[in-house]
Parts: C-alpha cells; sequence; structure tokens
C-alpha cells in the first residue's frame, strides 16, 4: 500500500465517522436542511449563507492554473511557479513582500468558507497521474452545535513531471471554525493556514532544438540545473471577532423565557500573524549562466543558500452599521483603523516597519432583480512602509429582469513591492529609491439574466505611471512612461439539445514592450451531457481547448523567484487539446482524461515558458466524493 493511498484511507476514515455516530433509525423523517456555507464578506455585510456548488460541470479540469487563470505560465508541472497571462490590477493598501510565484496553490484566511450543516460536510478529489498523485484535496466542515462549527481544508500536489529534475511536492492545510453566542451578541471567525513546499530546479531544457527533435511520450533534453532546490513556508493565524450592536428581545415559549439580539452593527477586532519564508538552496556549486547575471563580478563558483523572509503581526479595529434592510435593498458602512508590524530578513539585512492605516467602505447592496447598488471604498496608509499610500474605489450597479450593468473606477498610489525596492542575494543585489506607482482604472460590464446561459462581458482600462518591472537582466526597473493596458473577458455557453458549447475569451492591448502579455486567449469547451440508465447516470464527453496567441513571453529566474523579460523566444500559438469522459452518480464523480491529445499534431515545440516544455501526452484518472445534506 503506497503512502498516499495511506493518507487518503485516514482522511476517509476521519472525516466519515460523525455519520456513524448519528445512524441511528429513527421513524420521523428529518427535515431536509441542505448544507449552506458563509464568508467573511457575508458576515460583515450580513448577507445569507449560500448552497455549495455540487454541480459535474468542469470537474474535470483540476488543476489550479488551468480552473482560476485559463491562460498562464508555468514550468510544464503542476505545483511550479506560475503567473497568469491576463492582466488584473486589485491591491490592498499595505505591504507587500514580493511575487508570490505559488499563490494559487495557498490557503487564505480571505478565501475560508465557513458551513452550516446538521450533517457534516465531506469532499474529497483525487487526481492520478501515470506515474504518481497529481492532487488530494479534503475538505470536512461539521457542526458541533448550531452555533458552532468546525473543519480542516487540505490539498496535497505532488508530481514527479515529465522532463529531468521537474519533481514537486506541496502541503497545503486550513483549519477553520465560526462561533456564535446563543444571544446573537459575540461572534467569532478563526482560521489557521500552513502552506509549504518544494522543487527541484532545473533552469529550462538545454536545447530547444534536440527537444522538437524527438516524438512521443519520452521527449526528454538535458537541464540548465542538476541540483539546485526551492522551497517555501508560510504560516497564518487569523482571528476575527465581532461584538454585536443593537436591541435585545425577549421571547417567551411557555415556561421558558429566551434573549436574543435584533442587530444593526458591529464592533469587530481582527488580529492576524503571517510569516512567509522563501529558500533557494544551490549545494554543488551549479555555475549555470542561468543563476548569474549577465555581465557581473559576482563570484559564480560556489555553492550558496540564499533565503528571504518576512513576518507581520496586525491589529485591525473596524465599527460597521447596517440599515434596516428591505426586499430592495441593504446598506452597509464600515470605518476601520490596523496596525502592523512588520520585519523582513535577508542575507546581512534586517529592516521593521509599522504601518498604520485608515479605511471606509459604503455600499448599498440590492436585494431584487431591478434595482441600484454602488459601492465606495477609500483607505490611506499613515506611517510605515506604505506611508502615503492611498486607494480610492467607487462601482455602480444597475440591474432590471434582463440584464445588469456595471461601471467602476480605482486610483490608487502605492510603494512598489519590497523585492522590488530592497533585494539582496548571491546572484543579485540592489537598493533602489523608486517613485510610487499610480494606477488608475476604469471598467465596464453587462451581464445579460434571462437566457438558459448567459452572457457576460467586462472591459477595463489601466493607465498606469512608473510602472516596476523586471527587465532584460531579472533586476527590476522603473519606467517613466505611461502604461496603458485595456482588456476584455467575455464569456458564452450554447446549447444545442443534448450539444453543450462554452467559450470564454481574454483580448488584451498594450502601448509599451515593458508589460508582454498574448494579445488573444480563449477556452472552448464543447461537449455531450445528459443522464442514461434510468435517469441515474449523468454523463459528460467532450473536449476542451486552451489557447493564445504567440508573444516574448517572461523568462523565468529561480533564484530570484521572478518572471522577466526576454527577447530570444516567442511562445503560445499553440493549442492545448484535452478529452474527457465524466459521470456522476448521486454525489460521486469519476472522470478520465486525456491531456494534450493534441501533442505532435501542429508542431513538436510546445511551451507556456521559454525552454520550460508543456506536458507530454497523458491519461489522467480522477475521483470526486461529497457527502453532505
Amino acid at each position: 500500500m503506497t503512502t498516499h493511498t495511506k493518507v487518503i484511507l485516514v482522511f476517509w476514515a476521519l472525516f466519515q465517522w460523525p455519520f456513524f455516530v448519528f445512524c441511528q433509525s429513527d421513524s420521523i423523517p428529518k427535515a431536509k436542511y441542505p448544507s449552506r456555507y458563509f464568508t467573511e464578506y457575508d458576515v460583515d455585510r450580513n448577507l445569507d449563507s449560500k448552497l455549495e456548488d455540487t454541480t459535474i460541470n468542469q470537474n474535470e479540469i483540476y488543476h489550479p492554473y488551468y480552473r482560476n487563470y485559463g491562460i498562464f505560465q508555468d514550468l510544464g508541472n503542476i505545483g511550479t511557479p506560475g503567473r497568469s497571462m491576463f492582466f488584473t490590477h486589485n491591491r490592498p493598501t499595505d505591504f507587500v513582500l514580493g511575487f508570490n510565484p505559488y499563490q494559487v496553490f495557498y490557503k487564505r484566511p480571505e478565501d475560508t468558507k465557513y458551513y452550516k450543516t446538521k450533517l457534516p460536510y465531506s469532499d474529497f478529489n483525487y487526481t492520478q497521474g501515470q506515474r504518481d498523485v497529481l492532487l488530494f484535496a479534503a475538505k470536512f466542515a461539521y457542526n458541533l452545535s448550531p452555533r458552532l462549527n468546525v473543519g480542516v481544508d487540505y490539498n496535497r500536489v505532488t508530481s514527479l513531471g515529465f522532463y529531468p529534475r521537474q519533481y514537486t511536492s506541496g502541503y497545503f492545510t486550513k483549519l477553520f471554525g465560526s462561533y456564535e453566542s446563543k444571544n446573537r451578541r459575540y461572534g467569532l471567525l478563526a482560521n489557521m493556514n500552513w502552506n509549504r513546499g518544494l522543487l527541484d530546479e532545473n533552469g529550462g531544457i538545454r536545447s530547444d532544438s534536440l527537444f522538437e527533435s524527438l516524438t512521443g511520450a519520452n521527449k526528454a533534453a538535458p537541464v540548465q540545473l542538476t541540483r539546485s532546490q526551492s522551497r517555501y513556508r508560510n504560516s497564518i493565524l487569523y482571528a476575527k471577532q465581532y461584538f454585536y450592536l443593537g436591541k435585545m428581545n425577549t421571547e417567551i415559549k411557555e415556561e421558558d423565557t429566551s434573549y436574543f439580539m435584533s442587530r444593526n452593527g458591529f464592533i469587530a477586532h481582527t488580529f492576524k500573524y503571517e510569516k512567509d519564508n522563501y529558500f533557494f538552496d544551490n549545494p554543488a556549486g551549479d555555475t549555470s549562466s542561468v543563476l548569474f547575471p549577465a555581465n557581473s563580478d559576482i563570484d559564480s563558483s560556489g555553492i550558496f543558500y540564499d533565503s528571504i523572509g518576512s513576518s507581520s503581526i496586525s491589529n485591525k479595529l473596524s465599527y460597521a452599521y447596517w440599515t434596516k434592510s428591505n426586499e430592495r435593498q441593504q446598506s452597509f458602512v464600515e470605518f476601520a483603523l490596523s496596525h502592523k508590524y512588520i520585519e523582513v530578513r535577508q542575507m546581512e539585512t534586517f529592516r521593521t516597519y509599522n504601518n498604520v492605516i485608515g479605511e471606509a467602505n459604503i455600499e448599498r447592496i440590492p436585494k431584487n432583480e431591478n434595482n441600484i447598488g454602488f459601492k465606495l471604498h477609500g483607505s490611506y496608509c499613515f506611517t510605515g512602509y506604505n506611508q502615503n499610500d492611498f486607494k480610492l474605489a467607487a462601482e455602480a450597479l444597475y440591474s432590471n429582469k434582463l440584464f445588469a450593468f456595471t461601471g467602476g473606477f480605482t486610483n490608487q498610489l502605492y510603494t512598489p513591492d519590497y523585492t522590488h525596492v530592497y533585494y539582496r542575494s548571491a546572484p543579485f543585489s540592489w537598493n533602489n529609491n523608486y517613485s510610487k506607482i499610480n494606477v488608475t482604472n476604469w471598467r465596464v460590464g453587462f451581464q445579460t439574466k434571462q437566457f438558459r446561459h448567459n452572457f457576460y462581458a467586462n472591459f477595463n482600462q489601466y493607465i498606469i505611471a512608473n510602472w516596476v518591472y523586471n527587465g532584460l537582466q531579472v533586476n527590476p526597473e522603473q519606467s517613466n512612461k505611461i502604461l496603458v493596458v485595456n482588456t476584455l473577458e467575455a464569456s458564452k455557453t450554447f446549447q444545442a439539445s443534448i450539444l453543450f458549447f462554452e467559450h470564454k475569451i481574454w483580448v488584451q492591448q498594450t502601448n509599451l514592450d515593458l508589460l508582454r502579455v498574448p494579445t488573444f486567449g480563449g477556452f472552448a469547451r464543447y461537449y455531450l451531457a445528459g443522464k442514461i440508465f434510468k435517469k441515474v447516470l449523468e454523463l459528460q464527453v467532450g473536449a476542451e481547448v486552451f489557447y493564445n496567441t504567440a508573444f516574448y513571453g517572461n523568462a523565468y529566474h529561480p533564484s530570484a523567484r521572478v518572471f522577466h523579460l526576454q527577447n530570444q523566444v516567442q511562445i503560445g500559438n499553440y493549442p492545448m487539446f484535452d478529452v474527457f469522459l465524466t459521470g456522476k452518480v448521486m454525489t460521486a464523480i469519476i472522470y478520465v482524461k486525456y491531456e494534450h491529445a493534441n501533442m505532435d499534431w501542429i508542431r513538436t515545440g510546445f511551451y507556456n515558458t521559454p525552454h520550460y516544455p508543456l506536458p507530454v501526452r497523458v491519461f489522467r484518472l480522477g475521483l470526486r466524493l461529497r457527502l453532505y445534506n
């Protein structure tokens, strides 16, 4: 029995015990109480909880980059560094250590779902490759009482890869819980997150032409690095306490008297501790030019171990007020003040900062189909690393029974990432004095509401001054020109009886060559769907394709953990074609997938990042089992 199989069996036994505890027979049928979840955003705005999505659609898209980004760069294997190739900019007024190439895998407090469920909620997801486990995910939530919920959310990502030294291994774990006092005066949301992993750095293949001369599933080529390895560790402790404001009411039932609160707002305290560490190890003294900048006087012959880390403790006090809701709308007003203590550690350097940030939000939240809503946000950093940073944002919504329009405007001034300003390692060292980056964004969106499969489109324009990017020599550079980025994202599904045609497109245009993204990207998923065997088995069979136009995609530097400009290799203009068969019986979903079915059809060279080939043709088998009320 393999280690991964043992892990799965342990999780299965752990998560099923509550079902056996409560499995006694009962002559009285139980009322249905479907499993629901809520987020911190919902609690803050006094919104209703939501039903979990338990549909079959797109379950075979297990890879986080394909599921979350659609068009992206990675290093050719699950668990490797990556970035979205569709430009977006939504940054808080706060300290940012630097680009995190593993962020799509991380468990974060803001992503936490808290559950309301009378029976335990379990969700298992397992994807197997030909030689190894690619993904194992397990989520479990249980209400110990009607007011106390606890749970765990665990992901395991690992793969040997297809080429030399592509091994990846990552563990991503979240423990979470929510509590509410009997009189509804006090509430608590809490979670603990651990993210850690490693990957063997190969620096890319040495010869693209050698790789492209080969065909079939055994394509391989020598790589640049033979012993280097990257590691990362992140831990977050998060807790938000709510002290609700409002009038206490009395309810008398026969001889029992109970007290409950009619809420109209809250005072909240948020505590967050976060620790981040990144390591790059070169134990064999690898002298490859991939690791060292050209034309430098750095000694490139020795063994080195690089690391950078940060830790922070933040406390936030906020006051929020809700207007009395009705069938049309509800209003939300919040004022907050936070303090964050920050430590940053690099080779021979140690710095501390104290960020103090004020924030305000005013929102009108529509509650029916025909309505108007808006959101206003303002934040300002009074002192610390981000002193004088600010963000102003406004968004409006108009909706009726047929369609919805949205429009928004944001202006933000912020200090560049810490690692763009200060950085010290064996290959690189810089101390920059950059101007603040100014980003102005306006956006419009449109969505239909009456079609069987609705259409949506969003357009954004970003006008950016003082943009900072990693240049041809890896080092960061700041532009003195105005960068303009236009983006369009649209999606529509068509249906003809049991035939479905899903489409999503991304269109982008920039006026400067310092930001390089594909002009066009697309995702199409065509399939047959229906129910067979007396409607017991729900089935989908079809194909999906991911595509983007050719461009000079950024190269990746392993030691600095950044994607930087390069002018030698174009990537893209290559469709990634997969075939799948997915079936659902009750709450179990099983799928078989043939990835990269079009390998060698068009050409034998295919890359998401220069010198890092895409995965070769391979079968995948996946199982997802959900148990819920």
